[in-house]
């Protein structure tokens, strides 16, 4: 059944029942999170929860400074004014109206203080967490990167599935160094019970690890390398990285760095394509002159039976970052974070995504650091959603229920069968 669309005597479009019945199927759609930070409870609730911690946790501190005085609303208020328009600060607003009862946009002294006491008495409550994804959001399941420990730490896991990030791997030249997190591989040697004397003891080192995320039911490999250097991975000999390796640390140049990276990217794929490890790579933004998705084409071209999941769209390579899919079949497209950089850029790619024909290998993740900002996130995905296909829908490029079906598949199927959930 088509939906029909009528003007208004005002100029405006309202929708016909169906057509609400289209909206709402969308909003009661359950969910597959594919990328999420979110801090353990214990963590957030040993500092002295606020409306601070929400805001920094949805990103808005990306664009606007945070108070050095955490009680200075006053402060916070004129900060928030200066980013008003910005699509992290609505999502956010979005939250907070929605789960605290408490309007911040626009900002007022009164309403963060108000947000400040509501965030504090829900998180008396451990359940808090689960309760903003599992019953407010519909996430039935959401993919953890917990970077600030290798193992995870706690989290519930009929909740979180966890994702192994393996920028670490790639600064194992030298025990002394670490990435952009602060991540040395040489924290899994006791837990591994291996001492790493030798470049073939390093090579085991990784191998273990990756072993050991597979049966401890890591669903997938994540990089996060475009905040530690470019995402162009050259090929590299073996005896390359091993004469890195040798120096151990000592006399390392920029040229050393980068061929011990450049190999021990290109050995981890091969593990995965091995395991059978789909793999997340971080795209767009970070360090903006080395994070085009299209430096990735001699790996996508290499491992063609590895699933490279881009994120973020490549923002602000959004077409490029189709053409890659395009291209390669082995290409899936991440819009987590997206829809809260930019609502127009994500509904861009989104409506062209669907019109290549990747409805199949498109999916979504918040990408945040607390629930209230996955609830946000998600909220603004499903208005973009469901914008562009309603208006492909009025434009009679797909019919309502193809429409439906494609909004479940990317909310949630996709998901379901690239990870094996």
């Amino acid at each position: 059944m088509k939906p029909t669309f009528k003007s208004s005597t005002r100029g405006c479009i309202y929708v016909e029942s169906v057509d609400l019945k289209f909206f709402e199927g969308v909003a009661d759609m359950h969910v597959v999170d594919t990328h999420e930070h979110t801090y353990p409870y214990e963590v957030l609730t040993s500092k002295g929860l606020s409306i601070i911690d929400i805001l920094e946790g949805s990103y808005v501190f990306w664009v606007t400074e945070s108070p050095e005085d955490r009680s200075d609303y006053r402060s916070l208020v004129e900060r928030l004014r200066r980013i008003s328009g910005s699509a992290f600060y609505k999502a956010c607003s979005i939250a907070v109206k929605e789960l605290y009862g408490v309007d911040i946009d626009p900002p007022t002294v009164e309403a963060l203080e108000e947000a400040s006491r509501r965030v504090r008495e829900a998180y008396r409550d451990p359940r808090w967490i689960r309760e903003v994804f599992k019953e407010k959001s519909l996430i039935d399941t959401a993919l953890l990167d917990p970077y600030w420990d290798v193992w995870g730490g706690s989290f519930d896991p009929d909740l979180f599935k966890p994702v192994f990030r393996i920028n670490m791997f790639l600064f194992g030249y030298s025990r002394e160094a670490r990435d952009h997190n602060g991540n040395t591989p040489y924290l899994l040697e006791k837990p591994l019970n291996l001492e790493v004397h030798s470049f073939d003891d390093y090579l085991e080192l990784v191998d273990r690890a990756l072993k050991e995320a597979k049966r401890r039911g890591y669903v997938a490999l994540k990089s996060a390398l475009a905040y530690d250097r470019p995402i162009r991975f050259e090929e590299v000999d073996e005896d390359e990285a091993r004469r890195v390796f040798e120096k151990k640390g000592v006399d390392v140049t920029s040229r050393d760095v980068r061929a011990f990276g450049d190999f021990m990217l290109h050995y981890i794929l091969g593990k995965a394509e091995d395991m059978g490890f789909p793999v997340q790579f971080h795209t767009g933004l970070a360090l903006i002159e080395g994070s085009n998705p299209m430096n990735l084409v001699n790996l996508l071209r290499k491992y063609v039976n590895v699933k490279f999941i881009l994120f973020h769209g490549g923002y602000p390579w959004i077409r490029e970052t189709l053409a890659l899919a395009l291209s390669f079949r082995n290409v899936y497209l991440d819009l987590c974070w997206l829809p809260i950089i930019s609502p127009s850029a994500c509904r861009i790619m989104l409506r062209e995504a669907i019109e290549l024909g990747f409805s199949g290998r498109l999916m979504w993740g918040g990408d945040c650091w607390v629930a209230e900002a996955t609830y946000g996130a998600l909220k603004m995905f499903k208005s973009v959603l469901s914008d562009v296909l309603k208006d492909m829908v009025e434009k009679d490029h797909l019919t309502f229920d193809e429409a439906l079906d494609i909004a479940s598949k990317i909310l949630k199927w996709n998901a379901v069968e690239l990870f094996n959930l």
